[in-house]
């Protein structure tokens, strides 16, 4: 008897339990707040499109709200990245650079002379290009992690215009300087496909990667970490 009265209250106890979970429980919806490890905020259109890429996903927070973090899944492997971008990213290690005359949003000028001596993380990538958009929140968090290194200097290289990208902006935080209309400048560094990112040691390129994966970010940061 004792036994089946100890059963029925676990009964009860579990149904209860099961029946607050589900009346509290807030599903995701475009009223969801999504943020990634920096903090930053992503509208509806932003979180959705990256996670349809099949390379972020969405993590319930602890605070107990309607409130997600983007994280990124595992990547392609290097192999599956090739294939897609070819390797043309290798052909950049080891060669050294000469900086061209460049402008930021903000109107912040950078050129060689005061490059030369610095680290720099260069990105070049467009508004319409998917895995562009898709590593942006890895780049921000990079950005965030060494915004303070007084050797480190951070730029994007945007073929799109002023106007476009200030619009994409508006949507997506892509926190790096952006420079505008890069065409010519990418054109210099024989970039010939996006996303690319390089790692730039006192004018030698020291790291660069074609296309999205997020190795290429990890990798990147240990290679940045090594310069440092």
């Amino acid at each position: 008897m004792k036994r089946l009265k100890f059963f029925l209250i676990a009964v009860y106890i579990f149904l209860g339990s099961a029946g607050f979970s589900q009346t509290t429980r807030i599903p995701l919806s475009e009223k969801s707040l999504v943020k990634d490890s920096a903090g930053l905020v992503y509208t509806y259109e932003n979180w959705s499109s990256l996670v349809k890429t099949g390379e972020y996903k969405l993590v319930k927070s602890k605070t107990g709200t309607d409130e997600y973090l983007i994280i990124g899944r595992e990547s392609a492997t290097d192999n599956d990245n090739q294939k897609i971008y070819g390797n043309s990213s290798g052909n950049f290690v080891g060669k050294k650079i000469k900086f061209p005359y460049m402008t930021d949003l903000q109107g912040r000028d950078y050129w060689n002379d005061i490059l030369k001596n610095k680290i720099v993380v260069l990105n070049f990538w467009f508004v319409k290009c998917p895995p562009c958009k898709a590593e942006i929140p890895l780049l921000n968090e990079l950005y965030w992690k060494y915004k303070e290194e007084d050797k480190v200097v951070f730029i994007a290289v945007c073929l799109d215009n002023v106007g476009t990208i200030s619009e994409f902006m508006k949507t997506t935080p892509f926190i790096y300087p952006q420079i505008p209309s890069g065409r010519d400048i990418a054109m210099k560094f024989n970039v010939v496909a996006y996303p690319t990112n390089l790692i730039i040691d006192k004018g030698v390129v020291k790291y660069g990667t074609t296309g999205f994966s997020k190795k290429n970010i990890e990798k990147a940061e240990t290679v940045l970490k090594e310069c440092l």
